[in-house]
């Protein structure tokens, strides 16, 4: 009776302690803190790569990256996308609940680059679509997101057979008959990898992945690209590879390294056809002038043709 009186106590303490303990949420929509996004892109799937490339690690089609939900009040808070060092602060957000359905709803609005996230969330999970605007009406790819989850690819830590960092000459659309060139950049601790691969024209953003044996996975997701790599090493310590850019564009990819490959001077890429002749253009600025270059006669200026659409073209409108 003693011991059965005992018991009674303790579980009584355990329970006083537990109420205790309980605390409503302190906010209205998604929890705060890490997230795992992933965009799912099964529909472009069918891209002919080497059957030796077998992708056993992670979920086929999907490309994940990672996000944090900061609180400001009950009220407000915002989002702050990851990508290696990169870090995309999004504030233009809405959520509420749907008429139709009584679900709670959000939608996540991409600074200047005309593309959303819209989507119902339901304790720690969010389900819906990623939709980009200035590629036509049917551009969306179904989106999802778990919280509480910090890894990007895999939590599996295999012994990476090599390691990536340093300076790779690479080769994309190499099944087509004008393959161009790249170089990859890349940064690696234990199966951690972050780099990037800068073309002639531009580069591939800021990716971040794993190494998982002789497997290599990376991907970057900004509001603007979707991109999403994944590689096989091979016993000569080259790389062959898939990329895939959304849902739009696929192609293979190969890999070695290389430290003293470098890419056409860019210089030689873009030039006065007839330097003998004056650079001048005009347009009308927002409130209906017409600006010549010309007007500003001798001064220095800086001409920069970008696109609103371009990340890369934001960062140099930055420098």
């Amino acid at each position: 009776m003693k011991q059965f009186g005992l018991l009674l106590v303790v579980l009584g303490s355990v329970a006083l302690i537990q109420s205790c303990v309980v605390i409503e949420n302190q906010f209205n929509a998604i929890p705060p803190g890490a997230w795992r996004g992933v965009l799912k892109l099964e529909g472009n799937r069918n891209i002919v790569t080497s059957e030796d490339v077998l992708f056993e690690e992670v979920s086929e089609g999907e490309l994940p990256f990672n996000f944090e939900v900061i609180y400001e009040n009950s009220n407000s808070f915002y989002i702050v996308i990851q990508n290696g060092k990169e870090r995309i602060e999004v504030r233009d957000i809405q959520f509420g609940r749907a008429e139709g359905t009584i679900k709670d709803t959000i939608r996540i609005n991409f600074p200047v680059f005309d593309s959303y996230i819209t989507a119902v969330y339901e304790e720690d999970v969010i389900e819906g679509t990623w939709v980009v605007n200035n590629r036509g009406e049917n551009y969306r790819i179904p989106f999802e997101a778990f919280h509480g989850k910090n890894y990007r690819f895999t939590e599996l830590k295999k012994t990476p057979v090599l390691d990536l960092s340093g300076k790779w000459q690479a080769n994309f659309e190499i099944d087509s008959e004008k393959p161009f060139a790249a170089v990859g950049e890349f940064e690696q601790a234990g199966n951690y990898l972050t780099g990037t691969f800068q073309t002639e024209t531009g580069d591939y953003r800021f990716l971040e992945g794993t190494i998982q044996n002789n497997k290599v996975y990376l991907s970057c997701f900004d509001g603007a690209h979707a991109y999403l790599f994944e590689a096989k090493i091979l016993e000569d310590s080259s790389m062959i590879g898939s990329f895939y850019s959304g849902i739009h564009y696929k192609t293979t990819w190969e890999a070695k390294r290389n430290p003293n490959f470098e890419l056409t001077n860019p210089d030689s890429l873009t030039f006065l056809q007839n330097p003998a002749v004056p650079f001048d253009f005009k347009f009308k600025n927002d409130a209906g002038k017409e600006i010549k270059l010309s007007d500003y006669g001798n001064k220095v200026k800086i001409v920069q043709l970008m696109g609103t659409w371009c990340p890369n073209c934001k960062d140099q409108t930055d420098f």
